[in-house]
């Protein structure tokens, strides 16, 4: 008959069980009764004293009793255990160094540094414990003496304990990459990797500082590396790895394949607040604001005072229209942990700037974009937002001077260059209207939003329609409606475009489509109107101008060309010779 083996858990505890019986075999009898010690740590579970709390002066019994509770995870009860071992023997090095190793998993990090200090202290060459002395001082931002830490223990005792070698070059690498040194990064990874070939956590790190040297094809080899590797993680997942691949990729322009890579880092890794963040502006800078909204609102909840995932989510609520949620947001991250990675707090001012813009709050929008170009004067998104809001104010020569600093900053801006075209059409400059359109195709790119694309070609036609240039104008404006089908002002440009062609019957289709995607658009019913009593079709024009006047009583096409149809209609039934429509107003095309 097979004995069944006990499980670690129930090993460790027959350990335990094990010391309370030795201790239990000393205590002596007074006066018929036993003796009873007290235990000094309240931490330590009762139910393993069957109520009773006993003071044990046992230095081995709390030295291993803090190590099984370690491997247990219960850290809290584990330094008390260790402190009840310091208090009976205060220089012995290893309960010092599992007391260290264990605060640094609990990430008390200055509480580590002290605890390292003082195994220092009782043995300054132990090569452990200056390892833990750099990763310590790593994790306090400390990163120049956590270099030195490690350096120390490479070149003392080579007492490594239960780890090796790696554990140093490791976080000397980590610490020469925070501090910009990525060369000598790369060669203490490598040196780790001598060591212990297949650790990922050193491919990682090698991963990071290549992207960092844009090196990036050789950064997503070592993360696809350290993924294949799959060992060696320590306290952390596969996710660091898909996620600092992510971060290649998206650097290297691979925006689709960096998403998958954050796809995998969340599933594996859902309560990271930074591969939620990452996955959203990923998912933005591929023009998905919806998508992208999902993700910074897990961020968010993750770490609500996230500054960066705050200003990021900001923007997602201004594409979508959602401009109070955006001045919130916006405002939120401004008061918040001033965490802004890659980015400053120039994003969250230009944010809360086009929120109160896009609610009317033009002067104080213009207030808080140019707060954002004060903190970062090479912002392009910034200098065209303030250009879009001073047109918007009607400060024409101001606007153009933001929009000319917007494409200096930054040449292949396509939507500074489009904002430009519109500045200047609405000054009736066409010629420098349409190279700026021009110059915004010139740079549009594999993710450029289709809603800009369709709108740089629909009011590119509107320009060479005012140049007479009617060919080329319908050209343009199928190419916008090719794109973007359900855009009513390509629709009624198009219209407008065949009425000067005139080509009536196809013009009044294009009207028809226009009105059916914005059926209270007073102006494209004038335009079919117009069109109609072209044609002759005299009763249906009446009819027309009839509704455009219901949607806006002073519609000034509709107005001029009431009366005339109404003569025109009258005169036929009359067989009298119908006059001439008025053309349509130019000041009327979008």
């Amino acid at each position: 008959m097979r004995c069944l083996q006990p499980t670690a858990k129930v090993r460790r505890r027959q350990a335990i069980n094990n010391w309370l019986g030795k201790t239990a075999k000393s205590t002596s009898i007074v006066g018929g009764l036993t003796a009873v010690f007290l235990l000094a740590n309240s931490l330590v579970p009762t139910t393993l004293f069957a109520q009773e709390k006993l003071e044990i002066k046992d230095f081995d019994y709390w030295a291993n009793f803090c190590k099984l509770l370690a491997e247990e995870k219960k850290y809290d009860e584990a330094i008390a255990a260790c402190n009840q071992g310091i208090a009976i023997k205060p220089d012995e090095i290893e309960i010092w160094v599992t007391r260290t190793a264990i605060l640094l998993k609990q990430v008390k990090y200055s509480e580590a540094l002290v605890s390292a200090d003082r195994t220092l202290r009782l043995q300054p060459k132990y090569s452990l414990a200056l390892a833990q002395r750099c990763e310590a001082l790593l994790s306090l931002n400390k990163y120049a003496e956590a270099i030195a830490a490690c350096d120390l223990a490479l070149r003392s005792d080579g007492n490594w304990g239960n780890t090796t070698a790696v554990v140093a070059w490791y976080n000397r690498g980590l610490g020469e990459s925070k501090l910009g040194q990525l060369d000598a990064a790369i060669a203490s990874f490598n040196r780790a990797l001598e060591i212990t070939p297949e650790n990922s956590l050193a491919l990682v790190g090698n991963c990071q500082a290549l992207a960092n040297l844009n090196k990036l094809s050789q950064a997503i080899a070592a993360c696809d590396s350290a993924i294949k590797v799959n060992q060696n993680w320590g306290e952390t997942t596969p996710a660091i790895a898909w996620y600092t691949k992510g971060l290649a990729q998206k650097k290297n322009g691979q925006l689709e394949e960096a998403i998958a890579s954050f796809d995998q880092a969340v599933a594996m890794n859902p309560k990271d607040a930074d591969i939620w963040l990452e996955h959203g502006r990923s998912l933005a800078a591929i023009g998905k604001p919806e998508q992208a909204a999902v993700s910074y609102e897990f961020a968010v909840k993750l770490s609500p005072n996230y500054a960066l995932a705050l200003a990021s989510q900001s923007t997602s609520f201004n594409k979508l229209g959602k401009f109070k949620e955006a001045q919130a947001a916006a405002e939120l991250a401004l008061q918040g942990d001033s965490r802004w990675g890659d980015i400053s707090p120039a994003l969250a001012w230009e944010q809360r700037g086009i929120a109160l813009a896009g609610l009317g709050n033009y002067e104080e929008g213009l207030a808080s974009i140019e707060r954002a170009i004060a903190l970062n004067p090479n912002y392009a998104e910034a200098w065209n937002n303030r250009a879009a809001t001073q047109w918007y104010l009607g400060r024409y020569a101001d606007a153009i001077a933001s929009s000319d600093r917007a494409t200096e900053i930054n040449p292949k801006y396509a939507q500074a260059w489009f904002n430009k075209g519109r500045i200047l059409k609405t000054l009736d400059r066409y010629p420098a209207s349409l190279a700026a359109y021009n110059k915004a195709l010139e740079n549009v790119g594999k993710f450029t939003e289709k809603s800009l694309l369709a709108n740089i070609w629909a009011n590119r036609s509107v320009v060479l329609w005012h140049l007479s240039r009617n060919q080329e104008a319908l050209v343009s404006v199928d190419r916008a409606i090719g794109i973007n089908p359900n855009l009513s002002q390509g629709w009624y440009n198009r219209g407008i475009v065949l009425f000067n062609l005139a080509r009536y019957n196809e013009a009044i289709n294009a009207y028809n489509q226009a009105s059916t995607l914005a059926p209270m658009d007073a102006n494209i019913l004038a335009g079919k109107g117009v069109a109609l009593l072209r044609l002759g079709k005299f009763q249906d024009a009446v009819t027309t101008f009839a509704a455009t006047l219901q949607l806006d009583p002073k519609n000034s096409l509709a107005l001029a060309n009431q009366t005339i149809a109404q003569q025109q209609l009258a005169a036929q039934q009359a067989q009298q010779k119908p006059k001439l429509p008025v053309v349509p107003d130019s000041t009327k095309v979008r």
